[in-house]
Formats: C-alpha cells, sequence, structure tokens
C-alpha cells in the first residue's frame, strides 16, 4: 500500500471559505421518527443505506437503528454551530435522546438495538443489556448534552441525569471494584479489569462519558475508576520509537484494530482531567510514532502481535476495511495534541489523517461528498469502495470534519494532502 504523500505543485492550494465541511443533507436524511408502545415520540438513524438510491435495510436478526449509531448522531447534532439557535437541530437532538433514554433497561445498562417493527431487540448478543459499547455511547452522549440541554428543556434533562446515575449505580456494583489482575496473551501482559476484560477501545468511550460526569458530580469513586481505567490503557501500550508497533495502544487482548482507536485523545483528555501528565505523555508517543507510520506505510484494519524478550511479530495482518470510524479517533487525538501544544506537526498529523476522506486513499477516491453529506462506508480488498453510505460512516466523518472547522491549521493541512 503507498503512503499518502504531500504535494509538492508550485500552485499555492486554495482553500474554499464559501463553504463548510459539514454538510448533514445525508443524516438528516438517515434520521427517521419512531414511537415507543408507552406513546414516547423519539428518533433514531437508519443503519444501513444501500447504493445506488441509498434505500434504507435492517440489519437482518438485530434492528434497522440502535443506541450506538443514535449516540454519535446526537453528538454530531448537539456539536452542531446552530445548536443555539436552530429549532430543527435542536429537535433533533432531543429526539434522539429520548430514543436513547427508552432504550434503557432496568438494570441500567442500555439495549441496542431496534426493530422496524417497535419491539426493542433484547436479546441478541449486540444488543443485549450488559456493560458494553452502547451503553458507553449513551453515557458520552448524555452526560455531554447535559449542559446544553439543561437550560432548553428541563423535563428531558431531569429524565437524562436520572438514567445516568442509574447506570452509574450499576457500574459501582459491576465494574469498579474489579481486582487489576492480568493475564499473558502471546507473551503479553493484558489487563483484566477493564471492560471486556482488555478492551481499550470501550475504556476510551467510557472514559470521555465519565470525565462529563465527574465535571458535574464530583463522585470521587469514579474519578478513581477514571485512573483505574486509564492505567489498564497504558498497560497496553506495545513497542517503542524504534521498534513496531510504535507505542500503539492495542484495543483487545494482543490485537489492535483501527476502528473505535480513541485510547489516545481519551488518555490525553483523562491527563488534563486528573491532573497527571503521564498520560498524556503515553497518548503522544502512540500520536508522535505509531501514526506517521500508518501514514508512511498504509492504513491497516486490524494486526495480532506476539512478543517474546523485547521482539514482537505480527501474527496476523489486515489492511482492510478502511472505514471513516479508523480515522476519526485518530484526527481527535492529533488535534487535542495540537490544541494541547499548539506544535504545527500535529495540526499536520491531523489533516493528513482526515484527507483520507477526501481522496487521499489508496482507492483515490473522495469517500465523503461535501455537496451532499455521503460518505461510503469502506475501503475493501482490492481498493475497491462499498458505495453504500450507512449511520456509522455517515456519523463519523461528521464528527471528524466538525471537529477539522475548529482548527483553521489543519483546515490547511486537510487540503494540502486532499486528492487534487
Amino acid at each position: 500500500m503507498t503512503a499518502c504523500s504531500k504535494k509538492t505543485n508550485a500552485k499555492p492550494i486554495i482553500i474554499p471559505t464559501d463553504t463548510g465541511l459539514v454538510n448533514t443533507t445525508h443524516l438528516d436524511y438517515l434520521y427517521t421518527a419512531v414511537t415507543f408502545p408507552d406513546a414516547v415520540h423519539a428518533a433514531g438513524v437508519y443503519i444501513y443505506s444501500q447504493y445506488p438510491d441509498y434505500h434504507f435495510v435492517e440489519a437482518n436478526g438485530e434492528g434497522f437503528t440502535c443506541v450506538d449509531d443514535v449516540s454519535r448522531a446526537a453528538l454530531v447534532y448537539l456539536r452542531s454551530n446552530k445548536i443555539s439557535s436552530d429549532t430543527a437541530t435542536q429537535a433533533k437532538l432531543y429526539n434522539l435522546i429520548q430514543f436513547i433514554l427508552e432504550m434503557q433497561s432496568p438494570n441500567g445498562y442500555f439495549y441496542n438495538f431496534l426493530f422496524t417493527s417497535g419491539l426493542i431487540n433484547t436479546a441478541g448478543v449486540t444488543s443485549i443489556n450488559t456493560p458494553n459499547w452502547w451503553s458507553w455511547r449513551a453515557l458520552q452522549a448524555l452526560t455531554e448534552a447535559g449542559p446544553v440541554i439543561k437550560n432548553k428543556n428541563a423535563l428531558l434533562y431531569s429524565k437524562m441525569n436520572v438514567a445516568i446515575n442509574k447506570l452509574v449505580a450499576q457500574m459501582k456494583i459491576d465494574l469498579v471494584n474489579l481486582p487489576q489482575d492480568t493475564i499473558i496473551v502471546s507473551g503479553i501482559a493484558i489487563p483484566q479489569w477493564l471492560p471486556s476484560g482488555s478492551g481499550t477501545d470501550q475504556s476510551a468511550i467510557l472514559i470521555l462519558g465519565l470525565i462529563n460526569y465527574c465535571l458535574t458530580t464530583n463522585d470521587a469513586v469514579m474519578m478513581a475508576y477514571i485512573k483505574k481505567l486509564a492505567d489498564g490503557i497504558v498497560l497496553m501500550q506495545q513497542g517503542d520509537a524504534a521498534h513496531f508497533p510504535y507505542y500503539a495502544f492495542l484495543s483487545w487482548e494482543n490485537t489492535w484494530h483501527a476502528y473505535g482507536n480513541a485510547q489516545a485523545y481519551a488518555l490525553l483528555r483523562a491527563g488534563i482531567f486528573l491532573n497527571d501528565a503521564q498520560y498524556g505523555i503515553q497518548a503522544m508517543a502512540e500520536i508522535d510514532n505509531f501514526y506517521p507510520w500508518l501514514l508512511k506505510n498504509g492504513y491497516k484494519g486490524s494486526f495480532q502481535v506476539s512478543e517474546n524478550a523485547g521482539i514482537y511479530q505480527v501474527l496476523a495482518e489486515n489492511n482492510y476495511d478502511q472505514i471513516a470510524y479508523g480515522i476519526e479517533p485518530m484526527v481527535f487525538a492529533a488535534t487535542e495534541a495540537y490544541n494541547a501544544t499548539g506544535q504545527d506537526k500535529y495540526a499536520d498529523i491531523a489533516g493528513h489523517l482526515a484527507a483520507w476522506l477526501l481522496g487521499a486513499n489508496e482507492a483515490g477516491t473522495n469517500m465523503y461528498s461535501l455537496s451532499t453529506g455521503v460518505c461510503y462506508d469502506a475501503i475493501s480488498a482490492g481498493s475497491n469502495v462499498n458505495l453504500n453510505s450507512g449511520a456509522e460512516s455517515t456519523i463519523e466523518a461528521l464528527l471528524t470534519l466538525q471537529r477539522i472547522e475548529n482548527y483553521p491549521a489543519v483546515r490547511t493541512a486537510l487540503y494540502t494532502y486532499k486528492k487534487p
């Protein structure tokens, strides 16, 4: 796989100033009204949207919309520059939040999927009410939206607080006091106190939600739990500046995967929140070494490694699928590094990574359309592009570009690297 190289033509780069990067047209199309059996009106987003007419498809055995995607869609509308004044944007946010609330189960965790029949999927392995991805997504959306909704919709805000407290109370029973034990997998010490044992990907999302929660509650127990999660992520950092995998944080056991690779961003945020610079140092090591390696050697979908006496061996490696969800976490981490240091190299890394969306990729294809807001689902083997455009790809592209619009230097880098 060839690296995305910087343009060297003599003509100056012209960056559009009359239009923004963020176009929610396709997300608005995926957004759909939902009425629950108790007559509560809410909204979801269709998971799958199929090329060429982008008709909707229900995920067989799962459902047509889910907390995992709805929570992220809520963040797009929440972070919109229209949220303070545009009632349509506010209404979409409120309805998506209401969906999340309706999907909470009696034990505090959330069910994930809803069928087109209107029934909640309470039994599917990707939907059951256990401590898993979708509950952490819900926590992040609810806690981030709270301060915005508080003075605009008091009733909804009150319901959100009840749901958050119910979830946190169950987490204190199930997760907070797990012993900090480790196991050895392929020669690597693996923590067992994170979600799913060693899920640093899940832990990163959970940290972001818990920081929001603790900023409003000063809950000392959950502050300590944030540190515990961060320590587990640090334990999963492997390699060094000269040796693969170049300070990458493994995602689960001895596997790294691109999707959900938000560990560096979460540690940067945790370091500030906990007033512990070491977490930021660990995060910067991945950004400084692993991200440039990916840019030089081609994006990866996943790999598995073993370690023996400091020597790492790649047991398995996949270059595909490459997806927007693999780009967004790294862009957030690099922009956070730029925000913390002011160093242009981090703006350059962030823009270079984000340029994947605008053609700086193996397929040479604009994965995201500035004019329609469509983001193709994936680049697959042989540089084939999956032209479908479902919720996750659309949302992750929009979250990435919203972030970039806050940093002019990153936007400049994006247009430097994008396909002409």
